[in-house]
């Protein structure tokens, strides 16, 4: 308030000189005013940015830290085949549907949708976290009588979709940055997992 009355001041005081002298003195004004709003517009900059976890052994690395310790889903894409709207980086996508940010040094392309809890049941979890996309990470996935749920498509991509200089492609299941001895049906969760699909080939 203090400030604003001293632009005021400034600017009615400006009003008694020629033109050019007008122009001249405004643009100090504005540079004054600029100077003096710096520190605010910095901070509301740095609180729009996101935190990551910076954590080589922690299964959130890379990760928003007010993610740190919940459950979290992410779907990473191969460079041939980018999700249309998640093509740099990888999205952070919030349990509410909202966008924290993206975190554009995981030498990645996809989404991470995290901020839950209480999860113990890996394919609810995989259905339920997904969705919060909006429908952009839709599963779909046969059940095999033998073996349970299989994934064959995450965001659109079905992995019969990817070909190239090898056998054949498939979506794979990390669970806590290692690969999962179990299918997403058997999978048993626990507070601060963190599961990842990406597209695996023979």
């Amino acid at each position: 308030m203090k400030h604003c009355s001293a632009i005021i001041k400034i600017l009615l005081f400006v009003s008694t000189y020629s033109m050019s002298d007008r122009l001249r003195v405004a643009s100090i004004v504005l540079l004054a005013t600029i100077l003096i709003l710096l520190p605010n517009i910095r901070e509301s900059v740095n609180e729009g940015v996101a935190k990551y976890v910076s954590d080589n052994e922690s299964s959130h690395d890379g990760l928003p830290t007010e993610w740190d310790g919940e459950q979290v889903i992410c779907i990473y894409f191969p460079v041939d085949h980018p999700h249309s709207l998640y093509p740099e980086g990888v999205t952070m996508i919030d349990s509410d549907g909202s966008i924290l940010g993206v975190n554009e040094d995981l030498n990645s392309t996809g989404a991470c949708v995290g901020g839950f809890d209480g999860y113990s049941d890996g394919m609810e979890f995989m259905l339920d976290s997904t969705r919060v996309a909006g429908g952009h990470l839709s599963v779909g996935y046969a059940v095999n009588p033998n073996w349970g749920p299989f994934v064959h498509t995450i965001g659109g991509l079905n992995d019969a979709e990817v070909t190239g200089d090898f056998n054949g492609a498939y979506w794979s299941l990390l669970h806590n940055g290692r690969y999962s001895m179990v299918g997403i049906g058997d999978l048993v969760m626990s507070e601060g997992d963190v599961i990842s699909w990406s597209i695996s080939t023979w």
